[in-house]
């Protein structure tokens, strides 16, 4: 592999990765042409934000969770979401059908694009959350040179042997692990492993300093290498408004209903601008037959965060076409659900959708 980079007629230049955060990184060619890939949201599970007035030529996404699918933050960039071939001036992107890690990612199917980016003449593959590979994505992936593939303590996405067997199989020049707590700059999420139980068996693995780094084809001559990067400066950890919001949210889910929307309510004005404590209060409403402040709720959480969160707006957009459904307000039910047909992976949401306009053709 090492032979196609230093024995080329043309010398390379140089192909700059930076890593923002989470799964979250940009590749730019020499040219500058720049591409994002999984971009996460700032309001859910991380505890910490997507940098403002990030610029991109396009954006590629591997699945629809929201800690990857939050292209919401770059405006009019072309987003990638699908497998097939695409360019990008001196970017070329290749997506690769693959599978997410069990057991998430069944609200959408499981789909999980592996995403191979070249430029300058360096491959490199981003894996998103992907499971173990088969033989066919495999091939589809090809040559990689740098490998960024989700690895953390606990375990949460691939198990380490699962890690080994996808390192073997690919054979990067360099491996970057990705999708793991940040422990430098927060302590959530919970759920989440740090990086340091893998690190153990890895004494050959560097820590860089900077967040940013120039591929060139000495960096790419030996095999083998772990690179730890570190965050980029311009993430912040959430302020107290949002981590106090968090909080009322997740005690809200042990408390009895009447308390539990009482937190809710504190935690949606803590935090107008996330989709979720308003989407659990309207929940909470629903449940305890408050069904016409749980269709306020939505609705204006729905007109505050437009473009905060994808997949908590469709689930947002779901709840209250069902409450506008059993009022008997069909015309405003179809309103919602065709927005859903529109913009949903959500296999739940599309069905409905589904059922609902085939019953009701006029307000197709």
């Amino acid at each position: 592999m090492g032979s196609l980079f230093l024995c080329s007629l043309t010398p390379l230049a140089a192909v700059t990765l930076e890593y923002v955060a989470h799964a979250c990184f940009v590749v730019e060619s020499s040219s500058g042409e720049r591409i994002v890939i999984d971009p996460f949201n700032s309001n859910r599970w991380l505890g910490y934000s997507f940098p403002n007035g990030m610029k991109a030529d396009a954006v590629a996404v591997t699945h629809a969770h929201y800690d990857h699918n939050a292209a919401y933050y770059i405006p009019r960039a072309p987003v990638f979401r699908k497998p097939g071939e695409y360019a990008v001036g001196g970017l070329r992107l290749t997506g690769v059908p693959g599978k997410h890690a069990e057991p998430y990612g069944k609200e959408f199917g499981q789909a999980n694009t592996l995403w191979v980016i070249e430029a300058d003449g360096v491959r490199i593959a981003h894996l998103g959350d992907t499971g173990p590979l088969d033989a066919e994505m495999i091939r589809g992936l090809g040559r990689v040179d740098v490998l960024l593939l989700p690895v953390d303590g606990d375990e949460h996405i691939l198990k380490f042997p699962e890690v080994a067997a996808i390192i073997e199989s690919l054979r990067p020049k360099i491996t970057i692990p990705m999708h793991y707590r940040l422990t430098g700059l927060t302590e959530l999420p919970a759920s989440l492993g740090p990086i340091d139980p893998w690190l153990k068996s890895r004494p050959e693995a560097l820590r860089l300093s900077s967040h940013r780094v120039a591929l060139t084809p000495e960096k790419l001559a030996k095999d083998g290498q772990i690179w730890v990067l570190p965050p980029s400066p311009d993430v912040k950890p959430w302020g107290p408004r949002m981590r106090e919001a968090d909080r009322l949210r997740l005690a809200a889910r042990k408390a009895p209903e009447k308390e539990a929307i009482k937190q809710l309510r504190q935690a949606a004005a803590l935090a107008p601008g996330a989709m979720r404590p308003s989407l659990e209060l309207a929940r909470k409403l629903d449940g305890a037959r408050q069904s016409e402040e749980a269709a306020t709720v939505l609705r204006e959480a729905l007109s505050r965060s437009a473009q905060m969160d994808y997949e908590f707006r469709v689930l947002a957009r779901d709840l209250l076409a069902q409450i506008y459904e059993r009022r008997g307000d069909t015309a405003l039910a179809a309103i919602q659900y065709r927005i859903i047909l529109a913009e949903s992976d959500w296999l739940d949401p599309l069905r409905r959708a589904r059922e609902f306009l085939a019953a009701h053709p006029a307000n197709r």
